[in-house]
């Protein structure tokens, strides 16, 4: 059986497809059962006679089998890894930089306190806590989702697109839940993108601001123009807003996706 074509062993002479395996000897008790499994396996597997048939390694874009990706396969417990928010990040028509900050917050790997706090044990940050509310320990989802400042900034940009919300657990969660506020198109979509990432970036500059700039720091309504400007900004100047200019898209966002 080795280096043979999946279409070597079936029989498609027939409407229903049937298995052919023809093994060179006899099995014992034990191989038996295997084998029964392995029909039960393919038992609704459909051959389509007009693809190529040939070999595929699922764990791999490429199709190649490599060990890494069966050593991660298996370290996971035998659980394929997808990360949801992958295309919602780096297919965002925002700048590159922008794009890495918004992946490494999904992942929890930003240098916020805690995370400084937890690799550099001889080290005291003091002080320790966020910036932004002076009320709760800085970490990645506190800053950009739970503290008592930026959360206003999300009320105000769901609010804006008149969808209702829940707020998640994490920047993860929020990052892989797919909203449809604006709308299903390739405008709404890179508009929602963009609104998301201003969002995480304005918030991260307002924050080094403060810690690094001694800077008292803005209220919320000029922090969530900053956020509107920067979304219609990046927007502007991609492909699917050719039509618009910056000045229209900041008179009225929604208008573009209409």
């Amino acid at each position: 059986m080795h280096n043979q074509n999946i279409s070597s062993f079936a029989d498609l002479s027939t409407n229903s497809l049937s298995w052919n395996f023809d093994f060179r000897r006899n099995l014992n008790e034990a191989e038996i059962e295997e084998v029964a499994r392995l029909l039960q396996k393919v038992e609704e597997v459909c051959l389509s006679q007009s693809r190529t048939d040939n070999r595929r390694w699922k764990l791999e874009a490429s199709g190649l089998f490599t060990c890494k990706s069966y050593r991660s396969f298996l370290s996971n417990n035998g659980i394929m890894q997808y990360f949801p928010p992958y295309s919602q990040i780096w297919k965002s028509k925002v700048p590159p930089k922008v794009k890495i900050l918004v992946w490494l917050v999904a992942k929890g790997k930003l240098n916020t306190c805690d995370q400084i706090q937890r690799r550099s044990h001889f080290i005291c940050l003091s002080p320790h806590w966020c910036s932004l509310c002076k009320a709760n320990e800085e970490c990645v989802n506190h800053i950009f989702l739970h503290c008592s400042y930026t959360i206003q900034l999300w009320w105000k940009l769901f609010g804006e697109v008149r969808a209702s919300w829940v707020i998640p657990k994490g920047c993860f969660e929020l990052l892989s839940t797919k909203f449809q506020a604006l709308g299903i198109g390739r405008k709404a979509k890179a508009l929602w993108g963009c609104l998301v990432s201003a969002v995480f970036w304005n918030i991260w500059l307002e924050r080094n601001k403060r810690i690094f700039e001694d800077y008292t720091g803005v209220g919320v309504e000029v922090l969530w123009g900053r956020v509107k400007y920067w979304a219609a900004l990046w927007a502007s100047v991609s492909n699917d807003f050719s039509n618009y200019s910056l000045s229209q898209l900041l008179w009225d966002l929604l208008a573009a996706v209409k």
